[in-house]
């Protein structure tokens, strides 16, 4: 008897569950537009002495949008638009200032000319069912990054660089003082953050280097190379200034400049500092021609 009855309140609790299932589906698309989330809240009530419990979906509310932009139609559209037409001539036999007048005429012109376009147009969706409205979402959409720029982002929530990362080159840069008194602004408690301590008994760590060709018997000219050096930054991404900076920073510091795809420019020379020579695709050439036709390298 235990397992008949068993049996039967687990096919009512499946069968209700197909229900509900079904009735989530149909409220969800009968709700569901562009301009709206819909949130289905389930309610169960039961009766004291009664074991049959029902389910039922109390209201759909919206993402705190007011009623009128959920239901905005072209019927919707037309209707705004036939008031705004009637209420042009209704203003004028008012006399009041012509230029009110006017501003209505123009204003319900352009109303007519974009919703009709919005209307008439096949390419986007939300233009077509929303008519003028729906404008808004791509002008919302347009202005977003400067929304998030100045309003929402945090000093230190961009990438690659952050607000405050990037106020301090700008401050450096037009010789402005860019330190902050009284501590940092960052969270130094958060879960990874990083820094970096003097220590009180610092190492000597000698000059980490490696010989490029040291162990290959026909190599004539191995070279000794640093672990850190510059790497790949063409000539023409760069400035003559960045270039020559680079090469002059690579002489002070005993280590090499890629070249890069850019070539060996006179730059690369003038910094004095060791040149590894990226051929790559040799997108500027590679070398010149003697005038016997045989390749030169300077």
């Amino acid at each position: 008897m235990s397992k008949t009855m068993l049996r039967a309140s687990s096919s009512i609790i499946r069968s209700r569950y197909r229900q509900q299932h079904v009735m989530l589906q149909n409220t969800t698309r009968q709700h569901l537009t562009p301009f709206n989330i819909t949130r289905v809240y389930l309610s169960s009530s039961s009766s004291r002495g009664d074991n049959n419990r029902k389910s039922s979906f109390v209201r759909s509310v919206s993402a705190g949008l007011p009623d009128w932009i959920e239901h905005w139609s072209r019927d919707s559209f037309r209707k705004v638009g036939y008031g705004l037409a009637l209420s042009v001539p209704a203003v004028a036999m008012m006399g009041n200032n012509p230029v009110i007048t006017l501003g209505l005429a123009s204003t319900t012109a352009v109303y007519w000319l974009v919703g009709l376009n919005d209307i008439k147009q096949t390419n986007q969706t939300i233009r077509r069912n929303f008519p003028v409205l729906g404008n808004m979402r791509y002008l919302l959409e347009m202005i977003r990054p400067e929304i998030r720029q100045y309003f929402v982002e945090g000093d230190n929530e961009a990438v690659p660089y952050s607000r405050a990362q990037r106020t301090i080159v700008y401050e450096r840069a037009k010789g402005l003082e860019c330190t902050m008194p009284f501590g940092t602004r960052r969270d130094t408690t958060a879960v990874g953050f990083e820094w970096v301590n003097h220590s009180l008994y610092p190492t000597k760590i000698g000059e980490q280097r490696v010989i490029i060709g040291q162990h290959n018997q026909s190599t004539t000219q191995p070279y000794s190379a640093s672990l850190l050096n510059i790497s790949a930054m063409s000539y023409g991404a760069l400035s003559d200034r960045a270039i020559l900076a680079l090469s002059s920073g690579a002489k002070l510091g005993n280590f090499y400049h890629n070249t890069g795809e850019g070539g060996v420019s006179r730059f690369h020379k003038e910094g004095g500092g060791d040149l590894v020579w990226n051929i790559g695709t040799a997108y500027f050439g590679c070398g010149d021609f003697a005038p016997d036709g045989s390749r030169v390298f300077d």
